[in-house]
């Protein structure tokens, strides 16, 4: 991990930790809204930040929130409860209460990839990730080269991967880090990289469309961490950087577009996260 320090050069990190940590709640868990009403969601992305800047919280009230998530049975309401659980749980340096094992192997089981989102927001390989990278980060990744088999028949021609005329950088990443953690990789690796890059807007950032001239902190994060998988990087990197900065608001947190926006949790983590990965080139 890189030295929290180092991020100060572009953004104000305190100002970020304390938009966070002002949103603990004495249940441990956060929430965006700053009500006492913590969620899952929002403890996921904040412990993702603050674990980013080294800033994790030294008690053992967020673990326990993070860990009330998991049934006795070492089940999950859903496959994002499940990863974001998991995921946080790392990042504290903990355990779940229970073995997830048997409830990720009835998961896969069951696995199919669903060609029935139509949700802009969505990915058709969503679900899929999260289980893939369960089953990597609990020493079954052998099991990957299912899913990634299934997400190869979404590739196209372009480079991109998702359901014809509905492929986006959010579907691309997805799918290219399942096939990373399969061991496998594109048909096409130059031509998946160009369509990233036919995406990057000349003043910082990435946009959904090629040459839209405007710049969004998700599709930001997506293009950035494709490149960064293929082992490539963006032309524009001072922009990109300049663009995170940017987006930064008066509370510490992040906004979605440089013009104007709320902050969010999602949003911050997609910064930081552009932000180490830029910050290495």
């Amino acid at each position: 991990m890189m030295a929290p320090s180092l991020y100060d050069r572009y953004i104000n990190v305190d100002a970020l930790a304390s938009y966070l940590l002002k949103r603990r709640n004495p249940d441990g868990g956060f929430c965006f809204y700053g009500l006492d009403e913590s969620s899952l969601n929002d403890t996921f992305y904040a412990v993702m930040v603050l674990d980013l800047l080294g800033q994790l919280p030294t008690d053992d009230r967020t673990v326990e929130y993070v860990r009330s998530f998991q049934s006795d049975d070492g089940g999950f309401i859903s496959v994002y409860s499940a990863w974001c659980t998991l995921k946080a749980l790392k990042a504290l340096g903990a355990s779940p209460r229970h073995d997830p094992g048997d409830y990720l192997l009835q998961r896969f089981r069951s696995h199919c990839i669903r060609d029935d989102v139509y949700i802009e927001s969505l990915s058709i390989f969503e679900s899929s990730f999260y289980l893939a990278d369960m089953l990597a980060m609990t020493g079954r990744q052998e099991l990957c080269k299912d899913i990634a088999g299934d997400v190869l028949r979404y590739e196209r021609g372009d480079g991109s991967f998702g359901q014809p005329g509905g492929s986006s950088l959010m579907s691309t990443y997805f799918a290219l880090a399942i096939l990373g953690l399969a061991g496998t990789a594109p048909a096409d690796c130059e031509k998946v990289a160009n369509y990233v890059r036919a995406r990057a807007v000349k003043s910082g950032g990435f946009s959904k469309r090629p040459e839209t001239g405007l710049a969004f902190m998700d599709e930001t994060y997506y293009a950035v961490k494709i490149l960064e998988t293929l082992g490539e990087k963006p032309d524009n990197i001072r922009e990109t950087i300049g663009f995170i900065a940017a987006c930064q608001n008066e509370n510490g947190g992040f906004r979605r577009a440089r013009a104007s926006g709320i902050s969010g949790f999602d949003t911050s983590y997609y910064a930081l996260e552009s932000l180490r990965v830029l910050m290495l080139y």
